[in-house]
């Protein structure tokens, strides 16, 4: 017999709950797990890269700055898919947050709350983690640094590319995989095509809806 008091939130079932919980304790994991490997790619690629304009520049094999400015953009590609999976594993950590305090019926998780406040709204424009909403957070300028130090090597290669004997083809190779690389990474963040397939499929998939969504 139901003795609970009309209008009464039924108790979460505690089987769902703790399914839940380990769906954010992985999400979670995930979301640590692609941000190391995102940093740890770039410091891979900026030892590579400096590498190969020493062993050039110091004339040992001068051939190798061949390599930089098709190996910066390709870093960029690289590092982009990296972050790309962050933001799939923030996203679903979000919605399972939102998920589990709708069965609770009070916000018991607010780190999806905390990390759209402190880091950059999930909903804003953006290109990889700079946020057009917040142009001068934190993550935007780490970015934009981040770039800025990739330009420079990526026009240190080309200057000894264009040094090199025949390279004529080698420069407009380097020229064109670099604007298609360039192009694509801003079109996919900007036009949020895989995010908003995503997002489509987390509203379908959790009750909770966008009642708590930190837009």
């Amino acid at each position: 017999m139901d003795t609970s008091p009309a209008g009464a939130r039924p108790a979460p079932d505690p089987d769902e709950l703790r399914i839940l919980e380990d769906q954010l304790a992985r999400m979670r994991g995930m979301l640590f797990g692609y941000s190391e490997r995102f940093f740890e790619r770039i410091r891979t690629y900026l030892v590579l890269t400096l590498a190969l304009l020493v062993v050039s520049g110091m004339g040992v094999f001068p051939g190798a700055v061949i390599a930089v400015p098709f190996l910066v953009p390709f870093a960029f590609l690289e590092t982009g898919y990296l972050f790309y999976y962050t933001v799939f594993a923030r996203r679903h950590a979000e919605y399972l947050e939102r998920e589990i305090n709708a069965r609770l019926g009070r916000e018991v998780l607010v780190a999806h709350r905390l990390e759209a406040a402190y880091f950059y709204p999930p909903d804003g424009p953006k290109i990889a983690a700079i946020s057009l909403a917040r142009p001068l957070g934190m993550m935007s300028a780490m970015t934009l640094g981040y770039t800025a130090g990739a330009a420079a090597l990526w026009l240190a290669g080309m200057r000894g590319l264009l040094d090199l004997a025949h390279r004529e083809l080698l420069v407009a190779a380097a020229l064109v995989w670099t604007i298609a690389i360039a192009a694509y990474l801003v079109w996919t963040f900007l036009a949020r095509h895989d995010e908003r397939r995503l997002i489509a499929e987390l509203d379908a998939a959790y009750r909770a809806g966008d009642a708590t969504s930190p837009r």
